[in-house]
C-alpha cells in the first residue's frame, strides 16, 4: 500500500486549513505583487515513470498541447508554488488559449474573480470580495491569477463551498439533492463513491489513527466530502474546456496521485468520464523529498515529478 500524507483530508478534519497555509511572499509596501525571488524554472523535472530528467521546454510543450494539466501542489510550499506559477506562465506563452482553474476558489467566489479579471474591481477590492489575506493568498497563486488577467484569460473557481462539503459529510448526498437549483449549481454530486478503488484505500490509509478515533461512519462521511470535492472540480474543469485548452488546474497533490491507473484518483477518474477517449491529461506532482531519481514508491505517481524538499534548491542537475 502506498502511504501518502493527505493534506486535503486534514482540511476536512480541521487540523489544517487549505487556505490558511502561509508563505513568505515578496510584496511591495502597498501590497502589490513584485518579482518573485524564487526561480521555479531552475528545478529538475523528472519523468514519473523513472526514465530520467525531462527538459523544461519539452514539458511545457507537452502540457500546452494537452486537454488538461493537473498540477499537484504542496499547500504553502514556496518553491512548489513558484514552479506552478512559472509553468502556467510558460504554458500561456506556448498556447494563448490556455486557462486557469483553482481548487482554492469556491464556485460562489467566481464573481469576485470575474470582477477582478474584467477590471470591475482593483486588487484590494478583489482580495476583500474573495476573502483573501496575506496568509491565504500565497504569491504563487497570485502570480497565476495575474498571468491570466494580463493574458485576458479566465480563471475558474472550481471547488464546492465548504458548507456543502460539510453537509455531504454530516448528512449525506440526499440532503444536498433536496436543495434549490441555484444551490445545487455550486456543487456536483458523484455518480459513485468508488469504495473499492485504490484511491479509497489510500484515503483511508492516509487518515491513520482518525479511523480508530471516529469509527467507520465518520470515515464514510469524510470520504463523501472528498468525493464531492473531486466531482465538483472535475465538472468545473470539463466545462472550462469550452473556453479553451488546456485547462490548467492547480490542486492539492493527493487528489491527482496515480491518476494513470484506473481507480487511482477520484478527480481524474471523474474527468475521464467527461472527456472523449484518448484526450490527454498531463499531471505533475510536487513532493517533499530531497531531489533524486524517482524512488520506487513514487513511480507513476504522475507524468512528471518535482522534488521540492530540503536540499532541492532548484539548481539540481543530472
Amino acid at each position: 500500500m502506498r502511504n501518502r500524507t493527505l493534506g486535503t483530508f486534514l482540511v476536512l478534519a480541521g487540523t489544517l486549513s487549505m487556505l490558511g497555509c502561509s508563505a513568505s511572499n515578496q510584496r511591495s509596501d502597498a501590497g502589490a505583487m513584485t518579482t518573485p525571488a524564487i526561480d521555479g524554472r531552475a528545478v529538475t523535472i523528472r519523468h514519473g515513470d523513472g526514465s530520467g530528467v525531462a527538459d523544461w521546454n519539452s514539458v511545457v510543450a507537452d502540457m500546452a498541447s494537452s486537454r488538461a494539466v493537473l498540477i499537484g501542489e504542496m499547500h504553502g510550499h514556496e518553491l512548489g508554488l513558484a514552479v506552478a506559477a512559472d509553468l502556467f506562465e510558460d504554458i500561456l506563452t506556448e498556447n494563448p488559449r490556455a486557462l486557469l482553474s483553482m481548487e482554492f476558489y469556491e464556485r460562489d467566489e467566481q464573481i469576485a474573480l470575474d470582477d477582478y479579471l474584467g477590471g470591475v474591481t482593483d486588487r484590494d477590492g478583489f482580495l476583500k470580495a474573495a476573502n483573501r489575506t496575506e496568509s491565504n493568498n500565497p504569491l504563487g497563486h497570485e502570480r497565476m491569477v495575474m498571468a491570466a488577467k494580463q493574458a485576458s484569460r479566465p480563471v475558474i473557481a472550481s471547488n464546492a463551498p465548504r458548507r456543502y462539503t460539510k453537509l455531504a459529510r454530516t448528512q449525506g448526498y440526499e440532503t444536498l439533492r433536496s436543495l434549490t437549483p441555484v444551490q445545487r449549481s455550486l456543487f456536483d454530486i458523484p455518480l459513485t463513491l468508488r469504495t473499492e478503488s485504490a484511491y479509497h484505500e489510500r484515503f483511508y490509509d492516509a487518515m491513520g489513527g482518525m479511523a480508530a478515533h471516529g469509527g467507520d461512519e465518520m470515515m464514510k462521511g469524510f470520504f463523501r466530502s472528498q468525493a464531492l470535492w473531486d466531482r465538483t472540480m472535475a465538472t468545473s474543469i470539463a466545462r472550462a474546456g469550452l473556453l479553451g485548452s488546456p485547462v490548467v488546474h492547480v490542486v492539492g497533490y493527493f487528489h491527482i496521485q496515480f491518476g494513470s491507473e484506473p481507480g487511482g484518483s477520484g478527480l481524474i477518474d471523474d474527468l475521464r468520464e467527461m472527456y472523449q477517449p484518448g484526450e490527454r491529461i498531463v499531471t505533475i506532482n510536487m513532493l517533499d523529498r530531497v531531489d533524486q531519481a524517482v524512488v520506487e514508491e513514487d513511480l507513476n505517481i504522475a507524468d512528471y515529478v518535482v522534488y521540492v524538499g530540503s536540499g532541492n534548491d532548484g539548481l539540481d542537475a543530472e
